[in-house]
This record gives C-alpha cells, structure tokens and sequence, in this order.
C-alpha cells in the first residue's frame, strides 16, 4: 500500500512540475526593475500633473506676451498620450487660436494635432477628412515632417481595421510611402530618420537591420523616455519573430519603465509583456501587468484603446489552455511509462485521466459560454447602436411635434376668440394627421436605413427578380419592407407592427403570408434570415 502511494505522489508531482522555461536572470532583473517602477507611479503621475498644472497657471502671462498658441500647444502635447477627451480638447482651442490670429501654419499644426487625437481614438474617417483640408505645399519643414507621420499612422490604422485584402495591402503601401516621405525631410542619420528606417525594415521583415537601425536611435536619442518607450517595442517586436522570447521581455519591460515614468497612459508595452511571461509561468506578474494596462487605457479613454487592451485577455486564456494540454501531454508520457515499469501504477493513472476528461468537458463548457458571451457582446453592441439612432431621432421628433401642437394651440386660441369656428373646423381635417404619419414614416425610413444601408438590397435578394420591389427613393422602403424592418429592430408582434403601420392585425398577418411565399427562403426561416441582415 505504501508503495502505491509513493507511486501516486511521484504520478501527481510529475503532472504539476511546470513546462515552461524558467526567467533567466537578466529578464528576471529587468522584471523586478519594472516593478519597482511601478511601484513609484503616483510619483512620476504627479510629475506630468504638475507641468500641466504650471501650464494652465501660466496662460494669462502667456496670452499677455503672445504666446496663447504655443502654450495650448504645450498642453496638448502633455495630454496627447496621457488623456484623451483633454487632448482633443486643446487640440480644437488651438485650432480657434490659430483661426482668430490668421496664422497659416498654427492652422495646420492644430489640424494635425486634432487629426492625432481622432486617430488614436480610431475616429479615422473624420480624421482624413481634417488630414485633406491641410495643403501640404504650405507647410513649414517641421509641419511636414508631422503630416507625413500623421498620414503614415492613418493609414496604418486603415489596414489594422480592414485586415483583409485588396484594402489591406493597399493601405500598408500608402502608409509605407508616407515612413518614406519622413525620411526625405529629416536630417539623414538623425534620430527621426533611423527610426523611420527601423520601421520600414521591420515591415519589409529585415528585422536584423531593424534591430540596427532602433540601437542608432537609442544611441543618439538622449533623454527622449518617449522615444525610447517607442523604439524599445519596436525591437521587442523584432525579436518576436526572431523568435527571441527572452530578450523581447527585456526590451518590452523596458520599454514599459519609460512608459511609467513619462506617465504613458495610452496603450502601453505592459499588455503585451504580460503575455510573454504569462507563458514563462509568471501567471501572478501578468495578471498585475494586463490589470495596470487595462486601467491605464480606461483612464485614456478612447473606446478604441479598450478594444485593443481586452484582445490581450482571450490571449492569456489561450496561453492557459496551452499550458493545461502540455501538463495533460506531459502526464500522458509519464503514465505510458509507468504503466509499461510498473502496472501498479494503473490506478492512479485512470484517476488522473478520468480528471483530464473533466477539466476537458469544462473547457468545452466554457467555451460554448464564452462563444454565447461573444454573441451577446454583437446583440447588445447593435442593439446599443440601434437604441442611440432610434433615441435621437425620438428626442428631435418630439422636439418638432411639440413646436407644432405649440403653433396648433396658439392658433385655436386665436380661433375661438374670434368666434370663427368654421376656420377651426378646417384646421382639423385628417388629412394633416396622414401628413404627420408620413413625416413619422418619412423619419422611421431614413434613420432605419442608415443603421442598416444594405437592407434593401439584401431583402430583395430574397425574391426572384420579377417579384423585387424598389422603393421610390433611396431613403424609404416600400409598405411591405418596413414591416420587416420593424421585425428585424426586434419587434415581432403583429399588434405592435400594426399600431405604429395603422393597419389592422389581419393587414399586417396578410401582407407577412403573402410576402413569404413569394420568397425563396422556407416560410419558418424568413424572419431569422431577416434577424441576419
């Protein structure tokens, strides 16, 4: 009996013994100085604090000797990477300075500012349409230098949004033709030009010359912590795919110190560091790294930043899968072995394999909920979306529908207290009613048919082509449309459709038999391949 419980200890140590590589001492040493770091947060926090504190102090000197725009500008700067809501903010007051002074190039430098911020918030249509405004032809060298970054990071943006191509490979190549546009006004061997260099290596996959060219910049780029945090990611993602776990810990953990003391709270090195040692075993360090990541990012606050920084968590989960299948791989050599040495080690085996299938069925578990969570996510996202169009156009109908029973009053006031009650009697024909249910059709159209531009299109789709029907313009549908329409926002009851329609219920059932037949969808599928568009 003792022996098979020795047996059974040595069976359960083998199967929690760690698979991944230990932390050599150099990533552990740059780990711990990032944590000491961290540690001093609120020191380097109040830091920034206090420069946009004496910043603000400072503007009435500063609008006193003329420097209101340099001083916004300032304040802009601080905030570009620390706040976003503020940095926008000074972004637009630069722009109004810039416009009162008739200065040509403070204009374009507030519009490259605005275009940033709207970037970094993944605001990237209204951020081209600032970006055309701006005449390149114009600018100073400095400025230019600034547009072509700024064009280059849009573009980039595009890509990272569409990621499929022709759109993905098209934009990579404006934005690389923008990184090369930089290099033709900058200083050659200069700190800006070597990074723009390593960028475009690290593109092109040359990441040994990228790894070159960010050590020039590092060695010429002095106490810029902001540069330094940049181009430090930078090489980490080079030894990523040099495959070179260990040294990409290192840059990205630097990189992350710089972060933290510059007071960096957009998206920061840490939620990728965190992964990294996540899958060396350093589970307690990555949770506190992707957590602090996460709250930096919400203090930014763009919903985009957001996105991002939770893509890092279904990663993490993933990583713990690998590293539950490795133990489980790992306990099925050391069983295999044993069993051939020692069949008394058959029941222990059994125990543990009868627990791989549980840990396995909970898995599954937890995915069908998180796949159901992830459906939910896309529900209450376009319900949400729905819920805003559909409020804000309820706010101005309402608005607009009180004016008038506000002019309607005043008017039958007017009436009655001049007896001409036969001109009242005209003002109540119906036929102003059926005007007013038009315009709420009218309105119900229009905003419908921004939240889902397709629908017509695809509704048709689902006829033969002699039964298609076309609405008399593009911002309507037609009768038997925005009965579906009205399905597809969720609203199911017959009752409900023919109240908000003024039909009957026996109408709406009628024209809902009617149109199904006609399609080429089986009636019981109708109404959910509607739910799909």
């Amino acid at each position: 009996m003792k022996i098979k419980n020795r047996i059974l200890i040595c069976v359960l140590v083998l199967f929690v013994l760690p698979v991944h590589a230990s932390l050599d001492k150099t990533t552990a040493d740059w780990l711990d100085k990032l944590d000491a770091s961290l540690a001093k947060r609120s020191y380097f926090e109040k830091q920034r604090i206090d420069r946009i504190q004496n910043l603000k102090d400072g503007m009435a000197k500063a609008q006193a000797e003329g420097r209101e725009f340099a001083q916004t500008y300032a304040l802009f700067d601080e905030y570009k990477s620390y706040r976003y809501d503020s940095a926008r903010h000074y972004a637009y007051v630069c722009l109004d300075i810039a416009t009162r002074q008739h200065q040509d190039q403070e204009i374009a430098q507030a519009k490259l500012a605005i275009a940033f911020s709207l970037i970094s918030a993944g605001i990237l249509s209204e951020s081209l349409d600032i970006i055309k405004t701006i005449d390149k032809t114009q600018l100073s060298s400095g400025l230019l230098k600034d547009y072509y970054e700024i064009n280059s990071q849009l573009w980039r943006s595009m890509a990272d949004y569409v990621k499929e191509d022709p759109f993905y490979t098209k934009y990579i190549t404006w934005s690389n033709a923008y990184l090369d546009s930089v290099k033709q006004v900058v200083p050659s061997n200069s700190c800006i030009w070597w990074s723009v260099t390593g960028s475009r290596q690290m593109r092109d996959h040359e990441y040994q010359k990228a790894l070159a060219s960010f050590e020039n910049v590092l060695n010429g780029c002095g106490n810029d912590l902001h540069l330094r945090a940049k181009t430090m990611a930078e090489m980490a993602w080079a030894h990523i795919w040099l495959e070179h776990e260990d040294k990409a810990i290192v840059y990205f953990a630097q990189s992350a110190i710089a972060d933290n003391e510059t007071a960096t709270r957009e998206i920061t090195a840490l939620y990728h560091l965190s992964r990294l040692i996540f899958k060396k075993g350093e589970h307690e360090r990555a949770s506190i790294y992707v957590h602090q990541a996460l709250e930096d990012v919400n203090f930014y606050g763009t919903r985009l930043r957001k996105v991002e920084i939770n893509d890092i968590l279904p990663i993490i989960e993933q990583d713990r899968y690998d590293m539950m299948r490795g133990q489980r791989n790992w306990l099925f050599v050391v069983s295999g072995l044993f069993i051939i040495l020692l069949l008394a080690c058959l029941w222990s085996y059994r125990t543990i394999r009868r627990k791989n299938q549980k840990l396995t069925e909970a898995r599954e578990t937890i995915a069908g909920q998180l796949e159901q969570l992830k459906r939910s996510n896309l529900q209450l996202q376009e319900d949400a979306k729905i819920k805003n169009a559909y409020i804000g156009r309820s706010f101005y109908t309402n608005a607009e529908f009180i004016t008038k029973l506000e002019k309607l009053y005043m008017a039958i006031d007017r009436k009655i207290a001049a007896r001409q009650y036969e001109d009242l009697r005209s003002m109540m024909k119906l036929s102003n009613l059926n005007s007013e249910r038009e315009n709420m059709y009218e309105a119900f159209d229009q905003t419908f048919l921004k939240l889902f531009p397709d629908f017509v299109e695809r509704y048709n789709a689902l006829f033969e082509e002699s039964e298609r029907k076309m609405p008399p313009n593009k911002h309507s549908l037609t009768s038997e449309m925005r009965i579906f329409a009205l399905i597809r926002l969720g609203i199911n009851e017959s009752e409900r459709i023919a109240k908000f329609l003024d039909y009957s219920v026996h109408t709406v059932n009628t024209y809902k038999t009617r149109i199904k037949n006609r399609s080429l969808i089986d009636n019981e599928q109708f109404e959910s391949v509607i739910m799909e568009i």
